[in-house]
């Protein structure tokens, strides 16, 4: 986020939710692990909304309410709106979409950035890597190169700078060894979630809007499609020149179309 944006805290059952804030307008909130790094400077959505971004390194809010979204209402009402849009980025995509099936007063709007858990995709590995994923597996956590990997894989413009994202992530993972199946991690519900996470789509009264890289292995055009479609009141919006992190590689473009779907207007078009 740009430098601009003010801290906050929201002290809540179990423990207290870092933020950072900006702008003024309808409320959107981006929701990722990675907190504002995964987002990016989100100046340009500033000028017509106001950005609000969870914190989680800051926060001392436990794991489970952080993936149940106990946090998003008092998070809204806290900014003084009556509802707002969330907006959930990969492995944060499977809590929001059960969080909108239980129909939450408070979300207005639903934005899906090529969340996991809506397709069968794996990433690729050369066979340099293959020494990381071994180690990985023996320590039940990963290294720094199979972070480097996973980035590497999932960012098309391979000009992209991800080293701060690539440390934010072994950091995370390693303060979180039981997030989202990590080998070792004991969790043993993740394969079942996934299996339901398609069925939960219809349950969504909320307009959605599923945003999709064209070079993702995460999710992708295809299976994008397929999640639009099951949604009552969904929408899909495909990212030509993007992989999964398609809010960095395509800033400008994400911003444009996130700040007219907040609107309450029609998202741009993908290009033909």
């Amino acid at each position: 986020m740009p430098v601009e944006a003010k801290g906050g805290r929201l002290e809540l059952d179990g423990g207290a939710l870092a933020y950072r804030s900006i702008g003024e307008g309808p409320l959107v909130v981006l929701t990722h692990a990675l907190g504002p790094l995964a987002w990016g400077d989100v100046g340009r959505l500033a000028e017509s909304c106001t950005v609000v971004v969870p914190d989680w390194e800051a926060s001392t809010l436990d794991r489970k309410a952080q993936v149940t979204l106990a946090w998003f209402e008092p998070l809204v009402r806290a900014h003084g709106h009556e509802g707002g849009t969330l907006c959930a980025w990969s492995m944060s995509g499977p809590g929001a979409i059960f969080f909108a099936a239980e129909e939450p007063p408070a979300l207005s709007r639903l934005i899906l950035v090529d969340v996991a858990g809506l397709s069968p995709g794996s990433f690729s590995f050369r066979l340099r890597d293959l020494p990381h994923l071994l180690v990985m597996r023996l320590l039940g956590r990963p290294t720094r190169g199979f972070v480097r990997m996973l980035w590497r894989s999932w960012v098309w413009r391979r000009g992209l700078d991800t080293r701060e994202l690539e440390d934010a992530t072994l950091r995370f993972f390693r303060a979180n060894p039981d997030a989202f199946g990590m080998p070792g991690g004991g969790d043993e519900d993740e394969d079942e979630e996934d299996e339901t996470l398609l069925d939960e789509l219809p349950s969504i009264a909320a307009p959605t809007l599923v945003l999709a890289g064209r070079h993702s292995e995460v999710l992708g055009p295809e299976h994008g499609r397929g999640a639009a479609e099951r949604l009552p009141a969904g929408e899909l919006v495909v990212f030509e020149e993007s992989g999964h992190a398609l809010q960095l590689e395509e800033p400008e473009r994400f911003q444009e179309v996130l700040a007219a779907f907040v609107g309450g207007g029609t998202p741009p078009a993908s290009p033909p």
